[in-house]
């Protein structure tokens, strides 16, 4: 759980890095020029990826907490 936890973290960050630039391109004069529009393009897809990745890992049975035991239970091994 916490590797996957860990993971959305900084899948999170790296997201928030990717829209900081992918803004400072879209509001830039070069955002019309093949560069600037590969860069938006590169960017948009990098968040996206990301964003799908973070969908993964929270569904994954290894992100949820595992069910809380009751008090008293005990572990039989036959």
């Amino acid at each position: 759980m916490v590797s996957a936890i860990g993971s959305v973290a900084a899948l999170e960050g790296q997201i928030r890095q990717d829209q900081v630039q992918l803004n400072d391109w879209t509001t830039c004069v070069s955002a019309g020029t093949p560069k600037g529009q590969a860069a938006i393009q590169k960017l948009s897809g990098e968040i996206s990826a990301d964003k799908e990745r973070i969908a993964r890992a929270l569904q994954s049975p290894a992100a949820t907490p595992a069910a809380p035991r009751s008090p008293g239970a005990l572990d039989v091994w036959a």
